[in-house]
């Protein structure tokens, strides 16, 4: 009975690091390999990988972002972000000498959540404690990382991120809706709905990167996971 137990526990383990591995090597520097990889395992990685602490990140669950930024005072709580599981990856440039990588993918993503604002967007004042919905056509993310390569538990070498930065735009459209601006006044809320999405992409880039730097940074904790439990040579050709 216990071998019985022992056995299907590993099969278990073994069934579960499959689900995750990937099926195929790159060389490092070979980047439309790397590309395809990631790319492929985009999908299973931000639906969650329990058995690796892999949280789920399409839907992300975002916690309390509060920022004050160009004369704005902005919460957003109890957010939901979707889109990383269909992302497109463009391409993953990796530079073994430099021990970093330049990943460049693109998403249509959506925000919905509770929000407060107070101050002003661009040139308007606004005011407004409601529900808050945001869709991002194209959001086009290019991420800088760093790492180091350590010994992992099982004596292999693991991929250690170490730091990250990034730049972003939206290259095809945005959509804002926000309920109860101006405690329901309609006359102003249609001015500032129309004004929001009017200028859609300057309002993204110049109050968007809070919200964005929330959800890399969530990716970011989650990918040093991954490279905890999957060792270098199950994905590199070394």
């Amino acid at each position: 009975m216990v071998f019985k137990v022992a056995c299907s526990l590993f099969l278990a383990i073994g069934l579960a690091q499959s689900a995750f591995v990937p099926a195929t090597k790159c060389k490092l520097e070979d980047v439309p390999c790397m590309t395809k990889l990631f790319q492929d395992i985009t999908p299973v990685f931000m639906a969650g990988i329990p058995e690796a602490g892999i949280q789920v990140m399409d839907p992300m669950e975002l916690e309390k972002l509060s920022f004050e930024l160009a004369g704005l005072q902005f919460t957003l709580s109890d957010g939901r972000l979707k889109g990383l599981k269909n992302a497109t990856v463009d391409s993953v440039k990796w530079v073994e000498k430099k021990k970093s990588m330049t990943i460049d993918f693109h998403l249509d993503a959506s925000v919905k959540g509770h929000y407060t604002a107070d101050g002003k967007i661009l040139i308007l004042p606004i005011t407004g404690d409601g529900q808050m919905k945001l869709r991002l056509k194209h959001l086009a993310i290019k991420a800088h990382i760093d790492y180091d390569v350590v010994k992992g538990s099982d004596d292999k070498d693991h991929i250690k991120l170490k730091k990250y930065k990034f730049e972003f735009d939206v290259k095809e459209n945005g959509h804002y809706h926000l309920t109860n601006l101006f405690n329901g006044n309609k006359q102003l809320s249609e001015t500032m709905l129309n004004f929001l999405n009017e200028n859609w992409q300057q309002i993204a880039l110049e109050f968007g990167r809070p919200l964005i730097d929330l959800a890399v940074s969530n990716v970011f904790k989650n990918m040093n996971k991954y490279y905890e439990k999957v060792a270098l040579e199950d994905y590199a050709v070394l």
